[in-house]
């Protein structure tokens, strides 16, 4: 019973830190589109022998070593306002979709005339939201925790997820960390697992 207590009141903890969040930056985000955004460029694998074992977890090197120093000063400067920006718009994305589930849990004559799920499917998507944004969250620490100086983590409600670490480059041990990590936190197989590095 303790453990059902504890879950509900994370739960509730989540939804008013959400709350104060919508409160301080307004209602100004917009629901993530693919076509809009497009996705996180990816350049090549440094580690080419593990792209064809199946179940490998996939690492990208986000750094281009014919960069000149001048521009290696101001990657790292823009590394360091990537990761506050990319958090604050997937806060901002996924604040705005749980508004529009609860706006249809609440009975919203025009979210449910707009949405066609049913109130039943908006609970479950947004428990969902909600344990996927926590996931996020323990894998960000955790890997902070390794000694990066900062992480982002985004998983796809389809179960894939992206990691970006802030590292010059990363080193086989520090991916099969990371992928540990998040296959044990997260629940999903190693080939839906991608790291990137961005320094």
């Amino acid at each position: 019973m303790k453990r059902k207590q504890i879950i509900v009141l994370g739960l509730v903890l989540v939804i008013i830190a959400v709350g104060i969040l919508q409160y301080n930056y307004g209602d100004t985000g917009e629901s993530y589109d693919e076509d809009t955004y497009g996705r996180l460029p990816l350049t090549e694998a440094i580690n080419d022998d593990n792209e064809d074992i199946p179940g490998a977890a996939v690492y990208v090197n986000g750094t281009d070593s014919s960069a000149a120093s001048d521009e290696a000063d101001d990657q790292q400067v823009q590394a360091t306002g990537y990761f506050a920006e990319a958090r604050m718009e997937r806060n901002r994305v996924r604040s705005k979709q749980k508004d529009e589930l609860k706006a249809i849990i609440e009975g919203s004559g025009d979210a449910i005339a707009a949405s066609s799920l049913t109130v039943e499917e908006a609970q479950q998507q947004l428990i969902d939201l909600i344990r996927r944004s926590e996931i996020e969250t323990t894998i960000e620490t955790l890997i902070k925790q390794e000694g990066f100086e900062d992480a982002l983590a985004y998983m796809s409600d389809t179960g894939n997820v992206d990691v970006i670490v802030k590292a010059e480059s990363l080193t086989a041990v520090e991916v099969a960390n990371i992928s540990d990590i998040v296959v044990r936190h997260a629940n999903v197989e190693m080939e839906n697992i991608t790291v990137k590095n961005v320094n």
